[in-house]
């Protein structure tokens, strides 16, 4: 059976913020204060396309993946400019729009160089120390933990193909890998009720927290759902939270094919989970939209002129499951990470398509 590619785009889709109503009981924060803001730095220098964020929170160091700019940025916790990391290229120290982000005990960073294939490890002067090889699987973000490395093929700005090559084939949730960057194991679950493999790939896509028990939470871009496996790959559970609105199946809207057996697939699906990390207070934040984008662009197709598309941060209680409270935020939000147990730090994009990293308090 010849094995066709479909090349996988994920570009996430970011809309301006509006107040929403919320059905349930569950407490939202409105006091909410903006500490700092930043859009500018160094020399007349401006975000592009940031596709996550790490603290260092015992050094009060913000590391920002510029993937659009290709390097790294770093910010003190006051928001001040300190240096870049990187430059565009395929050599040392050079990226091809790195998307994840991982931060060592000792200070030490990693990025996944999701263009050029491969992660780059430095140390936390920023200095260049080694690259490990990734040819045989895309790592758009990942978590080190002892001698593996736990890795997910799409975030953010990344992109990636996929093989087509048995319906009834399982994508990888989570793939781990040794210090070698060759793949150990792959965390899997049975495929959903999904015969198309673009569809289903779509609804593999997510995101990935540790949380401070050391068991791996997954909560899927596409779907309100959220998958727990502990660091073997044993499933312990699954949860989904309460949303104001039912997230739709995605459905392919465009199909191409090319001369050289490769296939173009646009599809529309409802947004759920944009990204997830535990917070120093041991709670999950999950950044979350709140209106369905499926019923938004059908309503754009019969000329409706809509607000902007609202998101929040969820908060879940990692004992329990539930959720303790919503962080209302701005919109178009790109990345977000914690600074301390109430306050913030995100990127997002204004009404006037302005960058900011911005540090609030709730």
């Amino acid at each position: 059976m010849r094995q066709n590619k479909v090349f996988i785009l994920c570009n996430s889709i970011f809309l301006s913020f509006l107040v929403s109503t919320l059905t349930t009981s569950i407490a939202s924060k409105e006091s909410v204060n903006t500490i700092w803001a930043v859009s500018s730095f160094g020399n007349n220098d401006y975000f592009h396309q940031v596709s996550d964020i790490e603290t260092d929170l015992t050094r009060e160091v913000i590391y920002i993946a510029d993937s659009g700019n290709h390097r790294v940025l770093a910010f003190d916790f006051q928001g001040k400019f300190q240096k870049i990391i990187g430059s565009k290229g395929q050599g040392p120290s050079e990226f091809s729009r790195p998307t994840g982000l991982h931060i060592f005990k000792d200070g030490g960073l990693a990025v996944a160089d999701v263009g050029n294939r491969r992660i780059q490890i430095f140390d936390r002067h920023g200095e260049f120390v080694k690259s490990i090889n990734t040819k045989n699987v895309q790592v758009a973000d990942m978590i080190f933990i002892g001698d593996n490395i736990y890795a997910i093929m799409t975030f953010g700005y990344s992109g990636y193909s996929l093989k087509m090559v048995s319906e009834k084939e399982i994508q990888p949730l989570v793939n781990i890998l040794n210090n070698e960057g060759d793949i150990v194991q792959s965390i899997t679950i049975p495929d959903y009720p999904e015969s198309q493999p673009f569809l289903r790939a779509i609804k593999h896509r997510v995101c990935l927290a540790l949380s401070y028990e050391g068991k791996l939470y997954i909560p899927h871009f596409a779907m309100n759902l959220i998958h727990i496996f502990d660091l073997k790959g044993n499933k312990l559970g699954e949860l989904i939270r309460p949303l104001p609105f039912d997230p739709g199946d995605p459905e392919i809207v465009r199909q191409t094919s090319q001369k050289d057996s490769s296939v173009g697939m646009r599809a529309n699906f409802d947004f759920v989970t944009k990204d997830a990390r535990f917070g120093p207070d041991g709670h999950l934040y999950l950044l979350t939209y709140t209106e369905s984008y499926m019923d938004r662009a059908k309503r754009k197709e019969k000329g409706v002129d809509l607000p902007p598309h609202p998101m929040r941060i969820d908060v879940l209680d990692e004992e329990t499951h539930e959720v303790v409270h919503y962080v209302k935020c701005d919109p178009e939000i790109s990345a977000f990470d914690l600074l301390t147990k109430n306050r913030i730090v995100y990127i997002h994009e204004d009404g006037e398509g302005e960058i900011f990293l911005k540090c609030i308090q709730f």
